[in-house]
């Protein structure tokens, strides 16, 4: 079977904290964008991977982690033919590794009828619960505090550079910059733009990560501005490097995934 793994976007993102776990809590207004990848999956008497990307079978790959730490939970072994066509840049922001993550975890435990399946995810990566379900919601915590919203009605142009941020250094960057802190409502930016209200878009359309990209990265800032340049509102989403704009009098039905979840499976 092939399963579609749709992308994401930051609408909104602040980092809030910094946890004793090393790791950081944030808060952000993510909502699933129609940029996939695919992974054909079939049941095989030996593991192999292919794809048509750099990735290795290693623990740089968040498929390989998904399957060990489905194998842990389950006490199993899997042998699967996996094949991933990449289509989501990475890195880049808009989660194409977690939500390549979550759709193996989606096609393992309805294999197995396992229902623990956030659980499982929260122990893959930060994003990958998000993924589980896709759509639109507020994300806070380390990723693992999920309120579901409905999808938004946006027409998203993309631009993404030739060179990715490391999200591990843009995490120390903003450790470095004191950037900690809530510069952002994200319901507020989500009532904003579904009343198409300018004035709480602007004041809620923040990502903590774009002031590092400023300073570290303004040559991307500045290609990115000029691509974008017939967008009203322009950001960052993720620790970069992809960014998005949007127009709110746009009345097209827009780019965004009404369900976007890696179950739509093609069979």
């Amino acid at each position: 079977m092939i399963i579609k793994a749709y992308a994401k976007v930051n609408l909104n993102l602040s980092v809030l904290s910094k946890r004793t776990d090393g790791l950081h809590d944030i808060c952000s207004l993510m909502h699933n964008i129609s940029l996939y990848d695919l992974i054909e999956i079939e049941e095989s008497n030996e593991l192999s991977f292919w794809t048509n990307s750099d990735l290795k079978w290693d623990e740089s790959n968040t498929l390989y982690k998904t399957l060990k730490v489905f194998e842990d939970f389950t006490g199993k072994s899997y042998n699967l033919k996996i094949k991933l066509e990449k289509h989501i840049p990475s890195p880049s922001g808009l989660g194409g590794g977690s939500a390549d993550a979550a759709a193996l975890l989606c096609y393992l435990c309805e294999r197995e009828g396992i229902t623990e399946m956030k659980e499982i995810a929260a122990k893959i990566g930060s994003d990958v619960p998000f993924f589980v379900d896709g759509g639109c919601a507020i994300v806070e915590g380390k990723g693992d505090i999920i309120r579901n919203l409905d999808p938004l009605e946006l027409n998203l142009k993309l631009y993404i550079p030739k060179i990715g941020f490391s999200t591990k250094e843009m995490y120390a960057s903003v450790d470095e910059m004191n950037l900690i802190g809530k510069n952002c409502d994200p319901y507020m930016l989500y009532k904003g733009i579904k009343q198409k209200d300018e004035k709480l878009v602007c004041e809620n359309l923040y990502n903590t990560f774009k002031i590092v990209a400023q300073k570290k990265y303004p040559h991307i800032l500045e290609e990115a501005t000029k691509a974008l340049a017939d967008m009203e509102y322009i950001s960052m989403s993720g620790s970069g490097s992809a960014f998005f704009g949007f127009n709110l009098k746009n009345k097209s039905k827009g780019d965004v995934h009404l369900v976007a979840r890696p179950r739509l499976i093609l069979k």
